[in-house]
């Protein structure tokens, strides 16, 4: 599928879409109060089915000819029942799916893409299934379910997102604070390919992982976060030590009372390796809004001695659609413009140059990345990203261009 085709589809899309430009609103959730139905049956009838649908398509093209290229069109998205409350009790299912639409695959039918499982076949299982049981500021939720930490998230970065077999304890009685702690044992790998869950026994050793995160907004126009995750065992299922003992990370934003929506953040990180030396990662940014209507931002992050790794999803301020290949030590600049010329409409502009510390060969690149975003009306959008990957001549990576065309309906 040629890349002009497909944007004459998203323009005619917006355009026969039509009606008013309307922002959709972020979903945030919060610990609602518990307010007993009185009866199982009315907590049924209570309770709220949601979709959360969409059309991905993606080409991801090298400049080698020994690496084929990948492309891939799929639909899907998460088909989700949430209980009203019962004494505090309320459960949620979900059917995660994203399947092949039409004739547009390619690369071992389309897998290079993370669309599709890795044998080709679409993507279909429960990608939820949680008891959840609210008391007070005390939120209890185990089973399948999203998470949203630093380290651990559900990266939603194709058609679905990552997702965990995990069990997690969260509190807000410390006004503007919140504590989490959770215990994790599987997940669906990244973006949820894997189409169910696997154990992590490779990397996160024989008992899975443990983490506690904070968040705290006490001091006036400050956000802190912090989150240390756990190897609970260093041994995976055939004896063997687990590469990372650890993973910790926190950073700050600080809003300045000067312009419009200027700020400051700085984030460190790191891990602690059993067979090699630990990592460490120093980063920083600071960006304000000019004219009302275009956002900038300087960047930069430090990766220093050993690769830094996230559980799911790096939290780094320079990676990007394509970003890192291993995390190793490198150091990064960059910067990025968003213009938003319309209402609903804004459009992100960015660069940043990954130099690779001596001895590493892989993170050594620059990147270019467009990401255009259009609100159609309250319940659809359509996304446009675009992203040139030039690795340098030391690399031993290849050159690549990605491009992904996402529409968007939610109910």
């Amino acid at each position: 599928m040629k890349k002009g085709l497909v944007l004459s589809v998203v323009v005619s899309t917006m355009i026969m879409a039509g009606g008013d430009i309307v922002p959709v609103e972020p979903v945030v959730e919060e610990t609602a109060p518990v307010v007993s139905t009185g009866s199982f049956g009315e907590a049924l009838k209570n309770g709220k089915f949601t979709a959360n649908t969409r059309l991905f398509y993606m080409n991801r093209s090298f400049d080698v000819d020994s690496v084929p290229d990948a492309e891939a069109l799929t639909a899907g998205g998460i088909l989700k029942y949430e209980s009203g409350d019962f004494y505090g009790f309320k459960f949620g299912v979900a059917y995660y799916g994203s399947h092949r639409v039409g004739d547009v695959f390619d690369r071992k039918d389309g897998t290079g893409t993370s669309l599709l499982q890795s044998n080709g076949d679409d993507i279909a299982f429960l990608g939820e299934a949680y008891l959840q049981y609210n008391l007070a500021n005390t939120m209890f939720k185990v089973g399948r379910q999203r998470l949203s930490t630093p380290l651990m998230n559900d990266h939603d970065l194709r058609l679905l997102p990552s997702v965990y077999e995990a069990a997690v304890i969260q509190n807000k009685d410390i006004p503007d604070t919140t504590v989490e702690v959770g215990y994790v044992k599987r997940y669906s790998g990244f973006v949820s390919k894997l189409s169910g869950f696997d154990d992590q026994d490779s990397k996160w050793g024989t008992d899975g992982l443990g983490y506690i995160y904070i968040k705290n907004k006490s001091i006036d126009n400050l956000t802190v976060r912090a989150q240390y995750i756990k190897a609970v065992s260093d041994t995976n299922s055939t004896g063997g030590i687990i590469d990372v003992e650890d993973y910790k990370y926190i950073d700050v934003k600080y809003n300045l009372p000067i312009g419009t929506n200027t700020y400051v953040k700085a984030q460190y990180g790191g891990n602690s390796y059993n067979n090699g030396d630990d990592s460490t990662l120093l980063g920083t940014k600071v960006g304000t809004t000019l004219f009302d209507m275009v956002d900038v931002a300087v960047l930069y992050d430090k990766i220093s001695d050993n690769a830094f790794k996230a559980v799911e999803s790096g939290p780094m301020y320079s990676d990007w659609q394509q970003g890192y290949g291993n995390y190793e030590a490198s150091t990064a600049v960059g910067g990025q413009i968003i213009v938003r010329p319309l209402n609903g409409l804004s459009l992100k502009f960015g660069y940043v140059d990954v130099s690779a510390d001596e001895g590493n060969v892989r993170d050594d690149f620059s990147e270019f990345n467009f990401d255009g975003k259009y609100t159609i009306n309250d319940y659809s959008k359509i996304r446009v990203r675009y992203s040139i990957k030039d690795q340098t001549d030391s690399s031993d990576r290849e050159d690549r261009d990605d491009f992904r065309v996402i529409y968007y309906m939610n109910f």
